[in-house]
């Protein structure tokens, strides 16, 4: 019985998860059986005190079974440099939760439709200008069965950026970089952290160039892709005020041997920062190989020196 209650305990526990960043499907009680989309994943919107703004965002049912919804707002903020994602705490910038309203928070959805969902955001008069962040959340109980003795809570998360008009402070820093020089065996990896010490949002872009060094050949730049259409060495997270937030490209299809000329491109509001390492790829079997190779001539020079001292003739 404890053992069951345990693994009822860590499905819900992941079940729960929120999603973010691009668009994916949440959790189902069976793959493919009740999955929901959510689009855009973020929206910037401009806001003025007193003033009223209407947008939108789309929920999308991409599963097998049809499925009831809720949306609602919550506030948006995050917890550390990896930006994990936190709904419950507010701030003086998560305001924007409260000005947000639905005219209708409950929807069916069949499978294969989607269902667009209008939201109102009412702006009070007096608000200070900078950035205000909240997520609206769209939330589906429903599970399998009714008898169905674990249900799961389907939840995605989209994300509003909103800048109000007034007295704004706009600046950044950046804290770290950091580029590979030798690379035995682990992920090829840079990495970047910048801060935010104004009052509102700015997108940080982080770019990479690879050549390899002998034939000056691209092997991997800001335009390349994957099967999805994903870029590979080229991001722009959004940097929330008053935050420090790291920003990691990974070669996932690094040699494991090579020698590469690699440019790391920083850009953030009007800086620019470039920086250029020559990186050397080699598998640690290898560089073993070359230093025990290298152990046993230093050891034979030694050698030659010692038996020559020997043989010189003495000197009476």
């Amino acid at each position: 019985m404890l053992k069951k209650t345990a693994k009822i305990l860590s499905i819900l526990f992941f079940a729960m998860t929120f999603s973010l960043g691009q668009i994916s499907p949440a959790s189902a009680l069976e793959a493919g059986d009740i999955v929901i989309q959510i689009k855009p994943a973020d929206q910037e919107i401009d806001l003025a005190p007193g003033k009223v703004v209407r947008s939108s965002i789309t929920v999308q049912n991409v599963g097998r079974l049809p499925f009831t919804f809720t949306v609602s707002a919550k506030p948006y903020q995050v917890t550390n440099e990896n930006y994990d994602p936190d709904f419950v705490t507010e701030s003086s910038y998560t305001k924007l939760h409260n000005w947000i309203t639905f005219s209708q928070d409950t929807f069916q959805l069949e499978p294969g439709a989607s269902q667009d969902v209008v939201f109102t955001i009412t702006v009070p008069d007096g608000v200070p200008g900078g950035g205000q962040y909240a997520a609206i959340i769209a939330e589906t109980r429903d599970s399998m069965s009714e008898d169905a003795n674990v249900r799961i809570i389907s939840q995605l998360a989209s994300l509003i950026y909103a800048h109000v008009e007034g007295e704004e402070h706009v600046g950044g820093v950046l804290m770290s970089h950091s580029l590979p020089s030798f690379l035995f065996g682990s992920p090829f990896t840079a990495r970047v952290t910048v801060k935010n010490d104004g009052n509102v949002d700015f997108r940080l872009t982080h770019k990479l160039n690879i050549r390899d060094f002998f034939t000056n050949r691209e092997v991997l730049t800001e335009t390349s892709v994957d099967e999805n259409g994903k870029f590979l060495a080229n991001a722009t997270p959004m940097i929330l005020p008053e935050t420090q937030r790291s920003s990691t490209i990974t070669w996932d299809g690094a040699p494991q041997l090579g020698v590469f000329k690699v440019t790391q491109t920083i850009s953030f509001l009007d800086q620019t920062y470039t920086f250029d390492q020559v990186v050397i790829l080699c598998p640690i079997w290898l560089a073993g190989a070359v230093a025990f190779f290298v152990l046993l001539i230093i050891l034979w020079v030694i050698l030659r020196l010692c038996g020559r001292k020997r043989r010189r003739p003495q000197v009476i």
